[in-house]
């Protein structure tokens, strides 16, 4: 996931939010992450919307934001509070395979399992092509078909 982490403020709404789904699980799980998806709150916004519908079960990041943040590789069995783009929490999910492959080999599966827009491969890679692509020139870095990503397939566990 983009290492985007909750805005100011909604630290105790999120703890809450974390509370309330330890209080109904069985066994309790020992921590999480909370970040958006997605580099603005309108993206952030949709991609929560489709992890809390169940549709999208998997995302992309370059593995230069965790770099650049200094944060460690996701892993499987974590928790990640998904925070919608006012930072709010929306659902939480649990990483069940996480690997890293380079932009020209993303495949049709993963488009899919990422739930956005038709869900086709062609669809995915012009939207990240210019994703990416916009911020690089935004944060003068190059990014191209050897860019690495980080893949993250998960489960939605909460709210059931």
């Amino acid at each position: 996931m983009s290492p985007h982490p909750p805005l100011p403020g909604r630290r105790d709404e999120i703890e809450r939010f974390w509370i309330e789904f330890q209080r109904a699980r069985e066994p309790q799980v020992a921590g999480f992450s909370a970040t958006a998806f997605g580099h603005s709150r309108a993206v952030a916004d949709e991609l929560a919307a489709l992890i809390r519908a169940g549709g999208k079960r998997a995302h992309a990041t370059l593995e230069r934001d965790f770099e650049a943040e200094g944060d460690d590789l996701p892993r499987p069995g974590e928790h990640v509070v998904v925070l919608d783009g006012r930072g709010t929490p929306q659902a939480i999910v649990r990483l069940t395979h996480v690997e890293r492959r380079y932009f020209a080999d993303i495949d049709d599966e993963f488009a899919f399992e990422c739930g956005e827009g038709d869900r086709t491969l062609a669809w995915w890679l012009v939207a990240y092509r210019q994703e990416f692509a916009e911020r690089a020139e935004a944060q003068g870095f190059q990014v191209g078909e050897r860019a690495v990503l980080i893949l993250e397939h998960f489960e939605l566990v909460w709210p059931q």
